[in-house]
């Protein structure tokens, strides 16, 4: 590749400014404040692109450090380059509006495609990181970064398994970490979503047992509410008992009071009896009297002793009074023995009666009774043994929600000891992780093999350029896998930071121009911008005649006037 014409439109101080560029070395001299690191930046935006920064990093990056002076917002540029034997123009427009390229071969007028990646293939597969270390020497930055050691690497691996570059070891490693990250964020993720379902779980399981322990509570205050009412109804039912108890002395009392009247009413009787019999005897007796008075009566007037004026009709009366007489002495006597009969036997009866007939009439119970009938406790009995019922209700629920609560805590542990365990999926991302990290340590095993050979060719190439700057001072270069360096110096192996910072210099320039042969098949060209800023006189005509002997274009920015002048004296 040679870069024939830049044309930069709008570019950081320059605008509408032309370039031309020749076939071998050619020297833009300039002091400080020139712009030759600006036409350096406007060739790799060109070949490469530029995008703005986001966040702070915008107010720092190379788009706003380079964005025009004037009218920015016609941030623009053109470049004309050979390659393959063919002329392309590529044009790109940078602003954040109207941001575009185009890319057109002069030869044939075939129209490419920047970004369907035709112009990287005119690159050979060139990157602005990989241009940056080889091709490419900024101010300061001679040494080359750890981006060429992957390349390198990428590009020997390649080589030697299929023979060509086609093949992307060093992006199939960042492949396989890209989706490595992506596995363990996945896993993360995974662990994250089970640990919020455990403390889900765990928070749960401890609403569960504070429900279980509120209801063990409960049941206990409930058994124990119960138990006091069933001793209150066996209290009620031992005081109900001693109250019947006391109902049947009250109604045997009262059949006794029934007794006491009926046999009060009989002696009242028998005592009427008594009296009536005493009536008898005492008529009896009246009538005996009166017998016995006209029996008399009538000797005495038969006698005429001491009735001297008795007339005839008494005497007449007194015929009949004999029969009279003995009348009356005959019912008198009847009436006497059976008064006396009846009133001896009555007699005795009322006396048996005194004798069975107690103290007292059954008085003294009513009082009782009517305590009696007036606690009556049968309602609170079957009120208590409703409340009773309920409580035993309300133990029966509470034993079956506390049931369900253990159940319920048993599958929550159940689950809980489930989840401690890994998921299928978590399993499976293990596995993927294993099986990545495994192929990526495969991958740089065989990659370290591969370029084993690849190392002696890198150390080989660098080594001959290194000789020929250094006048064979320093004939062996030794580059190790991670761009560590050492030389041979009369047989001793001398690492790189021991050497001078010139020397050091070299080192790195022998390096990258031997990177820069073996990586690209297509000449890139050499820009070299104040990169001879640590080199003497002596290194800088080395270097420089080195550069001129290669086929390959070089331009070289510099604010010292060396270079020109050395160059113009070979010619």
């Amino acid at each position: 590749m040679q870069i024939l014409e830049l044309h930069l439109k709008n570019f950081g101080k320059f605008t509408d400014y032309h370039i031309d560029f020749s076939e071998q070395i050619q020297v833009f001299y300039g002091e400080n404040e020139y712009g030759k690191s600006t036409i350096y930046s406007f060739i790799k935006a060109m070949l490469f692109g530029m995008e703005r920064g986001r966040g702070r990093a915008a107010g720092k990056d190379e788009f706003s450090r380079y964005e025009p002076w004037e009218n920015p917002n016609y941030y623009a540029g053109m470049m004309r380059f050979r390659c393959g034997g063919r002329t392309f123009r590529l044009e790109r427009s940078f602003d954040r509006y109207t941001k575009s390229s185009t890319l057109i071969c002069e030869d044939d007028g075939e129209e490419l495609s920047v970004e369907a990646g035709d112009l990287e293939i005119l690159l050979g597969g060139m990157t602005a990181s990989s241009f940056e270390n080889t091709a490419a020497i900024g101010q300061l930055t001679a040494k080359p970064g750890q981006e060429l050691a992957a390349e390198l690497q990428n590009y020997a691996a390649n080589y030697y398994e299929t023979g060509s570059c086609e093949v992307d070891l060093q992006g199939a490693l960042d492949w396989l970490k890209r989706r490595r990250k992506q596995v363990e964020q996945e896993q993360k993720l995974c662990r994250e979503e089970r640990r919020e379902r455990i403390n889900k779980l765990e928070v749960r399981q401890r609403y569960v047992e504070m429900d279980e322990e509120r209801l063990k509570e409960e049941l206990t205050e409930t058994k124990r509410e119960l138990d006091v009412l069933k001793q209150k109804v066996k209290e009620q039912i031992n005081e109900e008992k001693d109250r019947d108890h006391q109902r049947e002395r009250i109604l045997e009392a009262k059949r006794n009071q029934k007794e006491r009247d009926e046999k009060e009413e009989k002696r009242q009787q028998i005592g009427k009896r008594r009296i009536t019999a005493n009536i008898g005897m005492a008529v009896g007796g009246v009538l005996l009297l009166a017998g016995v008075g006209i029996f008399w009566y009538r000797r005495l007037v038969k006698m005429k002793a001491w009735l001297p004026m008795a007339s005839d009709d008494f005497l007449i009366a007194g015929v009949g009074a004999d029969t009279l007489s003995g009348l009356f002495l005959t019912v008198g006597i009847g009436l006497l023995i059976v008064g006396a009969a009846v009133g001896f036997l009555l007699k005795g009866k009322q006396r048996k009666e005194k004798l069975n007939h107690k103290v007292g009439s059954g008085d003294e119970f009513s009082e009782a009774a009517r305590d009696l009938e007036e606690s009556k406790t049968y309602d609170g009995i079957s009120e208590t043994a409703y409340d009773m019922q309920k409580l035993e209700w309300e133990m029966n629920r509470i034993g079956e929600e506390l049931k369900e609560k253990q159940l319920l805590r048993s599958n929550l542990k159940e689950q809980l000891l489930e989840m401690e365990e890994s998921s299928e999926k978590e399993k499976n991302l293990r596995e993927k992780l294993q099986a990545l990290e495994l192929a990526e340590i495969r991958m740089k095993e065989a990659a370290k093999e591969m370029t084993h050979g690849f190392g002696e060719r890198l150390n080989t190439e660098a080594s001959r350029i290194l000789c020929e700057i250094t006048d064979g001072k320093y004939s062996r270069l030794l580059v190790g896998e991670h761009m560590n360096m050492a030389v041979l110096y009369d047989g001793r192996r001398v690492l790189a930071e021991r050497l001078s910072r010139g020397t050091l210099e070299q080192i790195y320039f022998s390096l990258r121009m031997a990177a820069l042969n073996l990586l690209y098949e297509e000449e890139v060209p050499v820009i070299l911008d104040d990169a001879f800023a640590f080199y003497d006189e002596k290194r800088v005509k080395s270097a420089l005649k080195w550069l001129s002997e290669q086929s390959r274009q070089v331009i070289i920015f510099s604010c010292q006037m060396r270079e020109k002048q050395l160059l113009e004296g070979w010619k």
